[in-house]
């Protein structure tokens, strides 16, 4: 696989950033900086996992879901939805910024999305602090240049980084128009403490002596054990994991992982390779051997993400996918290598929402990189286009409860 296009952004394209529209405060000092910035596919960006991994070391968050192995095993797995990875590069030839999007041209709307992986949960770039705003004015640039790129992102990022800030800065001079489509705050794990005080500081003491009192009568189904499965060992557990998580509801309504050829390759061969790396693992509650509960668990600059739960609805008494968290949060307490963990959940609810008490903001947010009239009428549109289902769903309760209307009616009447 080639290259989809590699792009160092032209004197004149920068220009546009130091030299912006009339009642626009200029930026003198991004072309005296020397910035580059490029458009590639994931297969050149694979080839450039030492840069990366430089790259990681020197910037405070973490995004795994921006990995090379993941992104070139997500374009692996579905070759018709190419992935755009947009790189910038220092003076000095030091990568300073990743982002990674899906091109998305089905439907009304053709934009691009980040996170570009399926089933993620992180659509924000990583840049080098020190370089957030050059780099965001040069990205928006080159995607306003590249006639095959729609001008509309839609992303999932994190409001409290220097993206933010930076996105904040360009949106006040007019480079850019954002609109937020909705703002939540998930669960994270960040502490000194160990599992046992930190649990205690979580949990009610009724709630732990319930646990406690599940795990017991589990252990009295058979032998109950905790088991990681790292490095070599976790291609068969992401199958064990694929076929737990089809057991259940999500196999009966066909989301499950397995139940999407595309996402099951795409687990198999992002997961394989970042375990090969040591960034990847699968946590497994095993009654006699068998899984109940399965965690998949991945890593990227101390920051370890619990991307994917699976639990065996029968057994669901015992609460199988709570007392494997609750090994979790003490397996990741007691890792000296994770600072952070980020629970990857949706919204604020939920078992990692009661287990783990500290919050990161996040936002869903749609970025014009030409701000102007089209944007707004985009947006307008994906708002229509959005009730959409809301429309559906009432409609089929609608037709469900006519029924039950006319008899009572009819009961009514004869009353």
């Amino acid at each position: 696989m080639t290259a989809i296009q590699t792009f160092d952004a032209p004197a004149q394209i920068l220009a546009e950033a130091v030299h912006p529209a009339a009642g626009v405060a200029p930026r003198s000092d991004l072309s005296d900086r020397g910035l580059r910035v490029e458009r590639v596919d994931t297969h050149r960006f694979a080839g450039l996992e030492p840069a990366f991994r430089d790259l990681v070391d020197a910037t405070p968050e973490a995004n795994v879901f921006l990995e090379p192995a993941m992104l070139d095993a997500a374009q692996a797995a579905d070759p018709d939805t190419p992935l755009v990875v947009l790189l910038a590069w220092d003076p000095e030839q030091r990568l300073v910024g990743v982002w990674a999007f899906a091109l998305e041209r089905r439907g009304l709307v053709a934009r691009l999305r980040a996170p570009a992986v399926p089933l993620a949960s992180l659509g924000s770039p990583l840049v080098r602090p020190d370089w957030a705003r050059d780099v965001l004015a040069a990205w928006f640039a080159l995607l306003r240049a590249d006639r095959s790129l729609p001008k509309l992102l839609d992303l999932n990022c994190r409001t409290d980084g220097s993206f933010q800030g930076a996105l904040d800065a360009l949106q006040a001079e007019g480079r850019c128009a954002v609109k937020v489509r909705a703002r939540h705050r998930r669960a994270m794990l960040e502490t000194a403490l160990d599992a046992e005080a930190y649990l205690r500081q979580t949990l009610s003491g009724s709630r732990r002596a319930k646990l406690r009192q599940l795990r017991s009568k589990l252990g009295r189904q058979g032998e109950v054990a905790y088991v990681v499965h790292e490095g070599a060992a976790v291609p068969a557990a992401v199958d064990q994991f694929l076929a737990l998580e089809a057991l259940g509801w999500k196999g009966q309504r066909g989301s499950a992982m397995q139940s999407n050829a595309k996402h099951a390759a795409f687990l198999r061969g992002g997961l394989g390779a970042l375990a090969a790396q040591g960034r990847g693992k699968v946590s497994a509650l095993t009654l006699d051997g068998e899984p109940i509960s399965m965690c998949v668990l991945i890593y990227s600059r101390g920051t370890a993400f619990m991307w994917k739960i699976a639990y065996d609805e029968a057994r669901g008494n015992f609460s199988p996918g709570y007392q494997l968290a609750l090994e979790d949060t003490a397996m990741l307490l007691a890792d000296p290598a994770v600072r952070l963990s980020d629970s990857c959940a949706a919204a604020e609810v939920g078992m990692m929402s009661e287990l783990w008490q500290e919050r990161a903001p996040l936002a869903d947010l749609l970025i014009g990189v030409q701000p102007g009239l089209r944007f707004k009428r985009t947006v307008a549109l994906l708002a229509v286009l959005g009730l959409v289902p809301e429309l559906r769903r009432r409609l089929r309760l609608r037709a469900k409860l006519k029924p039950l209307l006319n008899r009572l009616n009819a009961f009514r009447r004869r009353s």
